[in-house]
């Protein structure tokens, strides 16, 4: 899995906690950030500290610039160019020819500070009476906000290209690159623009579990998909077939029913191969206690259940229903009336035996398909299913009544929002 790396450009003194907030969420999420005051970024002792910052840009696919209040160390002071200044120009040369991508982000008091600003100065400046020496005075005055406000508005007005796009509009030159400025007031704010533009894919946490689950999902396919004239078949037409040809009657439990030689024969191979699948539930209930098939939803701040994660519910629920059918369908009970044959070679037996074990066959060929829909990222729906009962003059009756889950959660008070959301707050 690739590896986005970031490059941090800011002042350090007054985004310290910040910076280190930002470079933890996304190196938890598989990132490699490049910040300097930490002890992970290159510093090599033949060049001056600006120098190196300067050429570890290049490493970088992401730039992220955060403009505060102050203008930090100088680049170059006689022409006003800070470091964190000079890193924006250094990157903004990058992207222009594709090398990197950039986001800016400026706190929004500062933002509306820089408003104010000009509309001073667009103020003072239809002032007669003001000269320009005491206009700039003014304008340059520090405050206990910024200790350098014409250079904090004129860095933003750097970032924010509106004389390049103005002259660009005016047939002048071509349209800048990157121009995007983000308001921020937290932490918050960064991750909802950084987090879907950055971490596309998944971590390396999250990818190596989804891979494990997903090669478990693989070997099980592998032990419930029988074998037939040299390939893999999903079980689930043989026996929908089976038992619309044997179409027993609810009316007729406590009796018999007589079965023809082939579907008899058809009846015990797929039970062979229905009571050899033998899969434990516990692997797959561990990974819906988990966080790894939820997925942030930046809008609502909360985690969501992914599609992966209905499908695993309904393979949960699938497997403890074979287990359950299992304890109802010994095959030995009903394979001993094969002995007994009529003739046209039919066999007779109980219908109570023969239903128990159509309905684990459904179950087992529920099974199977779950399995295959889970892996082809498809959902597990009604249409999927294999019939509720063996006995298919009970089957509208036992869908009419039988309850589903979206009347569960409305019964319970739960909407669809708050079941996706489990109300589980997001990691800060």
């Amino acid at each position: 899995m690739d590896r986005p790396t970031i490059f941090l450009s800011s002042t350090i003194y007054d985004f310290r906690d910040l910076r280190s907030a930002i470079k933890d969420h996304l190196e938890r999420n598989g990132c490699r950030v490049l910040a300097s005051e930490f002890n992970d970024f290159t510093k090599p002792l033949d060049k001056h500290s600006y120098e190196a910052c300067l050429a570890t840009i290049e490493q970088a696919d992401f730039f992220l610039l955060l403009i505060g209040t102050r203008v930090g160390g100088w680049y170059d002071e006689a022409k006003r160019v800070s470091i964190t200044q000079q890193e924006y120009r250094t990157a903004y040369a990058l992207a222009t020819v594709g090398r990197l991508r950039l986001l800016s982000f400026v706190r929004a008091e500062v933002w509306n500070h820089r408003q104010s600003a000009k509309e001073l100065d667009k103020h003072l400046m239809g002032l007669t009476e003001i000269d320009d020496a005491l206009r700039e005075k003014i304008t340059r005055y520090p405050t206990t906000f910024a200790s350098d406000v014409e250079f904090i508005v004129s860095f933003i007005d750097e970032v924010s290209k509106n004389k390049e796009t103005a002259d660009a509009v005016r047939g002048k030159g071509a349209m800048p690159v990157a121009n995007w400025l983000h308001s921020f007031t937290g932490f918050g704010d960064i991750r909802d623009v950084v987090d879907p533009l950055i971490l596309r894919g998944l971590s390396v946490k999250d990818a190596a579990g989804r891979r494990a689950l997903q090669n478990q999902l693989l070997l099980l396919l592998r032990d419930v998909l029988p074998l037939i004239n040299g390939k893999p078949l999903v079980p689930s037409p043989t026996i929908q077939r089976l038992a619309r040809e044997i179409n027993l009657k609810s009316a007729d439990i406590g009796g018999s029913a007589t079965i023809t030689s082939k579907n008899w024969n058809t009846l015990m191979v797929l039970m062979i191969h229905a009571t050899r699948s033998n899969i434990p539930e516990f692997p797959f209930a561990s990974y819906l206690g988990s966080d790894l098939l939820l997925e942030y939803d930046f809008r609502l701040g909360v985690f969501r259940q992914t599609k992966t994660y209905d499908l695993l519910t309904e393979l949960v629920d699938q497997l403890r229903k074979l287990e359950q059918a299992k304890v109802g369908a010994e095959f030995a009970s009903l394979a001993k009336y094969g002995a007994n044959r009529g003739r046209d070679k039919s066999i007779t037996a109980p219908v109570h035996l023969i239903a128990a074990h159509l309905h684990l066959l459904f179950r087992w060929a529920d099974v199977a398909k779950a399995l295959a829909l889970a892996l082809d990222g498809k959902q597990f729906d009604a249409g999927n299913r294999m019939p509720l009962t063996p006995f298919p003059d009970d089957e509208a009756k036992i869908a009419e009544e039988q309850v589903s889950l979206d009347q569960v959660r409305q019964f319970v008070g739960l909407d669809a929002d708050a079941r996706s959301a489990q109300n589980t707050e997001p990691s800060k």
